[in-house]
């Protein structure tokens, strides 16, 4: 049902706006500008080599994982009540375009790099928020086509219908991307036969 133009004015500015396609496709854009920014600045005003900023990188998309992982199960399900209202309405319209306002993600990260690696100078430290940003933009896309599409390959068919497991029963499969923290927190769904036969 569609919200009168009263409801629509009492709606918070951050609501609207994450509820907005522009947004959800600005999110797509920011996250990969925030990425080429922190590695530009890795390379030319910290001259950290080419080797050395992938190693960081995959530092910066490993804690991503842990990120996607906490976020889900402890922000959007058990946190504050905006977020855990804002999630909820993911998972009654799975489709829809809902997003985090897209300058939610720099006005955390910013500081970190300010601090790390513009006054600290560390070499590496935007490396590694390069590669968080770009697990970030992964994550989001793949929740775009878990959601949209059907997808092409066995393992990304598994993905979706652990997605979908994780719709039907939200307090299992967090991760979105991968399984590797729902296996080491226990919260991965595990059909009956399996875990009869793992006894």
């Amino acid at each position: 049902m569609a919200q009168s133009q009263t409801d629509l004015e009492k709606t918070p500015w951050f609501v609207r706006l994450s509820e907005s396609k522009i947004n959800y496709w600005g999110n797509y854009v920011m996250n990969l500008s925030m990425m080429v920014i922190f590695l530009a600045y890795d390379a030319t005003r910290l001259n950290v080599t080419a080797l050395s900023m992938v190693g960081f990188f995959a530092v910066g998309y490993f804690l991503w994982t842990f990120t996607e992982y906490s976020f889900h199960r402890w922000m959007y399900h058990m946190g504050f009540s905006m977020t855990v209202e804002g999630h909820q309405k993911h998972h009654d319209n799975p489709t829809a375009y809902l997003s985090m306002p897209f300058p939610a993600m720099p006005a955390v990260t910013m500081p970190l790099f300010a601090l790390f690696a513009y006054y600290l100078r560390i070499a590496g430290a935007s490396s590694i928020l390069a590669g968080w940003f770009f697990g970030l933009t992964l994550y989001a896309f793949m929740h775009h086509c878990l959601h949209h599409y059907k997808m092409p390959f066995a393992w990304l068919r598994h993905l979706q219908s652990q997605h979908r497991i994780h719709h039907a029963l939200p307090e299992s499969n967090f991760g979105v991307t991968m399984r590797f923290w729902d296996r080491v927190f226990g919260t991965e769904f595990v059909k009956e036969s399996r875990a009869a036969k793992a006894d």
